[in-house]
């Protein structure tokens, strides 16, 4: 499934089920891109870029299970250069050649999910743990993540998302304390 069409299916399930979830972002610009580009020196990968092209981010809306929000332009810059000054300083989990080919473009309070610019694999960053490369299959590039959204939201409910090491995640519409948004919870809602 292509980006475009992963997203149809997400903006469809948001648009039925979770009305009260803020709009989504508009696209970025193509000038957007360029600017980001002269700062990282390295393009996104194609996934990244049409989603960018699509939504500049996700808002508050959390797409990518447990919880993570798609970045802006904007934020992926602000995101990266808080990383490579703090987050990527001392990381024994990583050569000082990946650094710089290593952008966040997801975050769920600080932990950052990151695609390296080169091959479009999918890494995650904590303060505690460091950085590790993402091995299950949902997470090999950002357009299977967001395959995987798609698919799971285009199925019937409930959505429960199965992720490594037995983690189960269900996306809700009927959360009591956000109900009419999208919610990733452990805890299964009846």
């Amino acid at each position: 499934m292509t980006v475009e069409e992963s997203w149809q299916r997400i903006e469809r399930w948001i648009a039925r089920y979770a009305p009260e979830e803020d709009p989504l972002p508009g696209p970025c610009t193509p000038a957007d891109l360029e600017r980001l580009y002269e700062a990282l020196g390295d393009p996104l990968p194609k996934d990244v870029e049409r989603s960018l092209l699509r939504h500049d981010g996700s808002g508050m809306t959390d797409i990518l299970p447990p919880g993570y929000t798609l970045l802006s332009v904007e934020e992926i810059l602000r995101h990266r250069a808080i990383w490579l000054k703090f987050g990527a300083l001392n990381d024994a989990n990583l050569d000082e050649g990946e650094k710089p080919f290593l952008v966040p473009f997801a975050a769920l309070s600080v932990t950052q999910l990151l695609v390296d610019t080169r091959t479009g694999r999918l890494g995650w960053w904590d303060i505690e743990q460091c950085f590790a490369w993402r091995d299950d299959p949902p997470w090999h590039s950002f357009a299977s993540a967001l395959d995987f959204v798609g698919n799971l939201l285009a199925s019937p409910p409930p959505w429960i998302a199965m992720l490594s090491g037995d983690e189960e995640w269900e996306v809700t519409d009927r959360n009591p304390d956000f109900p009419g948004t999208l919610v990733w919870t452990e805890d299964p809602v009846d």
